[in-house]
């Protein structure tokens, strides 16, 4: 009886992870509708234009940044809440709440409305983005950099698949910019609202589905195992069942905190190339095709090699993977300074940077979770994902600053 019981509860296990990992990635559908904006963004600053003709295309340098810097921020304040309220219900809210900000969101023409909607969105994605990768880790945590990478993987190309089925239906001709011109035509720019109406029709199907299919893990399935975490260290300090004092525990710790460093400072290149890559390809009027197409093959490149990192997280040393990235990073930087002026080279080094950034955010959290517990990974990871925001948002600034005294895609090279 023993066995067969041990044996319904691994069938169980196993079904219950599958639904999961395909409800989380349906999930994702809503975010990467969302963080899709920021590939959007030379269509919106060029539609806000028609209506303000103060602003410029330069505008949308801040975009991804100010939306991934608040996801960043709701990112634990959602751990904190799906341990009030439960895993569906913190689901739920979020989408809910993206669906209204959304709405409001392409009914309005302002810029700095725009920038308090998009950090509402990114707050709405926050609340529930890291939830089902979570609830998925659980099930199989000594594979859980895998499982991560092919969740991101997955999810990855759904973003490519968004970015290019916006293109599609925003841009069909693959308009690009003359020489001279700094706005695509008011016919083009406001389709990204219909591409938009399309997003609010799809949230609420997903949303369904995705609450449908995911199981909340389920502690009968690793009684042993959760008993031993609960006598693992953080660090030295003993973990506890106080929620809060084992957050507070890991806060005080420099581990933390060095972690978050490495992974700022080192992304700071790879940030910058990709939030001004979409404004500076318009602006010097890179192949219209390859614009279109960039958000799939860039979306490619990281779920074939996302899935391959997340092997190799699992199976090698942090010290040495991340000592292997943070070099990349380097390289990937000077080639950018050197090839700039080259479009050929210039995509080339946008591509490397995909290949790098897939490695950097496949090590990180895995590494969090390793060290500090599944249970707190929203909520200490979120301190790497604040960190990484507020350099990712300096980065963007000195984009801004820098395009208000070089206009055209020729003077944006020196100061680049």
């Amino acid at each position: 009886m023993y066995n067969i019981n041990q044996k319904n509860l691994y069938y169980e296990k196993k079904i219950k992870f599958i639904f999961s990992f395909i409800g989380g990635i349906l999930y994702h559908i809503c975010s990467g509708s969302c963080i899709a904006l920021g590939h959007f963004n030379v269509y919106l600053t060029s539609y806000i234009h028609y209506a303000h003709s103060s602003i410029d295309m330069q505008y949308g340098h801040l975009i991804i940044p100010l939306m991934t810097f608040s996801l960043s921020i709701f990112i634990p304040i959602g751990g904190i809440i799906e341990n009030k309220i439960g895993l569906h219900l913190s689901l739920l809210t979020s989408s809910c709440l993206l669906e209204l900000f959304i709405f409001i969101f392409i009914n309005q023409t302002d810029i700095f409305y725009s920038y308090i909607l998009i950090f509402l969105m990114g707050l709405s994605c926050g609340l529930g983005a890291a939830i089902p990768r979570k609830n998925c880790c659980f099930y199989y945590p000594e594979k859980k950099a895998l499982i991560l990478s092919l969740m991101s993987s997955f999810t990855i190309l759904i973003f490519g698949f968004i970015s290019v089925i916006g293109e599609k239906i925003i841009n069909p001709d693959k308009v690009i910019l003359k020489k001279g011109e700094k706005f695509f035509p008011l016919e083009i720019s406001q389709n990204f609202i219909k591409f938009y109406k399309y997003i609010l029709k799809v949230i609420p199907i997903v949303t369904i589905l995705s609450l449908l299919l995911i199981k909340k893990y389920d502690t009968k399935f690793d009684s042993e195992l959760n008993n031993k975490e609960l006598k693992d260290k953080i660090n030295g300090i003993k973990k506890n069942k106080n929620y809060y004092l084992n957050i507070k525990s890991a806060l005080n710790n420099i581990r933390i905190w060095k972690i978050a460093s490495i992974a700022s400072f080192s992304s700071f290149a790879l940030g910058f190339s990709v939030n001004t890559f979409r404004v500076y390809g318009a602006l010097v009027s890179i192949n219209g095709t390859f614009m279109q197409y960039s958000g799939g093959i860039g979306a490619i490149i990281l779920c074939v090699c996302t899935p391959i990192w997340g092997y190799i997280n699992d199976n090698f040393d942090f010290k040495f993977i991340i000592k292997i990235i943070c070099f990349s990073t380097c390289i990937q930087s000077l080639m950018l300074s050197i090839f700039l002026s080259n479009h050929t080279a210039y995509i080339l080094c946008i591509l490397f940077g995909c290949l790098i950034s897939c490695g950097l955010m496949t090590s990180i959290n895995p590494h969090i979770m390793h060290v500090y517990g599944i249970e707190y990974t929203l909520e200490i990871g979120g301190v790497v994902g604040i960190c990484h925001g507020i350099v990712n948002a300096f980065g963007a600034i000195i984009a801004f600053i820098i395009s208000k005294y070089y206009k055209t895609g020729e003077e944006l090279h020196k100061p680049y």
